[in-house]
């Protein structure tokens, strides 16, 4: 494991719930990615999955699957528009849809070993939570239309 992820994985012990993530470790063997997977309640019941990509380069990438098939030939440019004023407003973390048609938000924290901040990334993520809960209606709506 990146000694970044083992920082990571050793602040999430010290939670009160440590099984808020499932730890992973791939074979890339190049770049030691470790993938923590959780998942973010927007409302009751309705959950989004959450990864953070941790590896050897600077750079630790959270990732937030908001909708997955949402976005289709009708109405990907309000939905474009709608992801583009809130990459305006919002400067920590960006939306963008993917050719499958999901909406995906990122956060990209660069980082280097010596300065990797593990809380830093929970609060990033503590962040991107609120900032979902109080949003996801209204990308629902434009969704929708």
């Amino acid at each position: 494991m990146n000694q970044k992820a083992e920082k990571f994985a050793e602040m999430l012990k010290q939670l009160p719930d440590d099984n808020v993530f499932e730890m992973r470790e791939t074979e890339n063997e190049e770049d030691h990615l470790v993938l923590f997977r959780s998942s973010l309640e927007v409302r009751k019941d309705w959950y989004l999955p959450l990864v953070v990509f941790i590896d050897d380069t600077i750079y630790t990438i959270i990732r937030v699957w908001v909708m997955t098939d949402a976005v289709n030939d009708e109405n990907r440019q309000r939905v474009r528009d709608c992801l583009t004023e809130m990459n305006r407003r919002y400067k920590v973390f960006k939306y963008y849809d993917t050719e499958q048609g999901d909406i995906v938000l990122d956060a990209c924290l660069p980082e280097s070993v010596e300065n990797f901040d593990p809380e830093g990334v929970a609060v990033v993520i503590d962040v991107l939570w609120d900032h979902l809960k109080e949003q996801y209606e209204t990308l629902e709506k434009t969704v929708k239309g």
